[in-house]
Parts: C-alpha cells; structure tokens; sequence
C-alpha cells in the first residue's frame, strides 16, 4: 500500500482564480433624476403619450431623426445597421428606465409608455418648458414616419406568432 502525504497540492502557477460577487442595484431614481440623457427620453416617451406608447425600434428611429433631421440634442451616439440606426446608450437607457418604474412595456402592445410613477418624476421635477415645447413640435412632424414604421413591426409581429392549428370541418 503506497502511503500519501498530508500535504495538498497546490495548483499549478496562475491558475487559481477566485470569484467575487457585489450585489449592488443597477441604477437609482437619483441617478436617473441626475442624469440629463435619461430625463430627455422621459419626455420623449410622454410626447409619444396619444399614440399609446412607441416600439423600441420606433423610438430609435424617432432620437435619430430629432437629432439629426430636427437638430435636438438628446445626447445618444448612433451608428447604423443597413439602414436601421442603433444606439448602445439608447438601449441601456430603456432598460434603467424600466428598471427604475419609470417606463413600462405594455403587456398587449409592447410598446414602451410612461407609468404613472415616470408622470410624477416630470411633474416633480419640472421640465424645461421651451425645450419640451420644441421637442413636442418636432415629434409632431415625424409621428406619421413613426406611425409607419410602427405599423410595419406590428403587422411583422403578427405574422411571426404561431398560430393555433386549424380544425378541419367534415361535412
């Protein structure tokens, strides 16, 4: 019988790692009442208000053109996929926004709204009204271009979802 020693091996150089887990929130509401980016796309969402909220695709779309069409600065950075303008930023900001309660996706539509809680941070917090004014005008313009685009995700939605199969009628 062969006799082992009480030592452990070591692991061989380098190879030890150790993981280290921090659990901290993603975002606050104070930072997002800070952040002069994200309180912009509020606004952006409450000009959308009558339309019953806008699509992901849509509003990525709708930032581009008043930015580059209307000359609005919302402070997102876009570079284009084909012809589909995409934005980092634009995304992670939804997501804090959703994450906070401040948007919310509507269940039926999936579009993208305020909630109540999103309507009271503007209220509180006041908004520039000249600048909301122009930003009001300027998705005013483009909301027949965003109806459109709009239009074509719900009917590409529609027509991807699976359909309950089809009983046959004997007569």
């Amino acid at each position: 019988m062969a006799k082992t020693s009480g030592r452990k091996k070591e692991p061989v150089g380098g190879t030890k790692k150790e993981l280290v887990i921090v659990s901290r929130p993603a975002v606050t509401r104070e930072q997002i009442e800070r952040d002069e980016r994200k309180r912009k796309l509020l606004l952006v969402l409450k000009a959308m208000e009558d339309q019953g909220g806008i699509y992901e695709r849509s509003l990525a779309h709708l930032v581009y053109w008043l930015q580059n069409e209307k000359g609005i600065n919302l402070g997102y950075n876009f570079f284009m996929v084909g012809d589909v303008p995409t934005s980092k930023e634009l995304h992670e900001d939804i997501i804090a926004l959703l994450y906070v309660g401040f948007a919310e996706t509507d269940p039926r539509t999936k579009k993208l709204r305020l909630t109540n809680d999103g309507k009271e941070f503007l209220e509180k917090k006041g908004v520039d009204p000249e600048f909301y004014e122009k930003l009001r005008a300027a998705v005013e313009e483009l909301k027949p271009k965003i109806a459109a685009l709009d239009a074509q995700i719900e009917l590409t939605t529609v027509l991807s979802r699976p359909r309950a199969p089809r009983r046959r009628r004997l007569f």
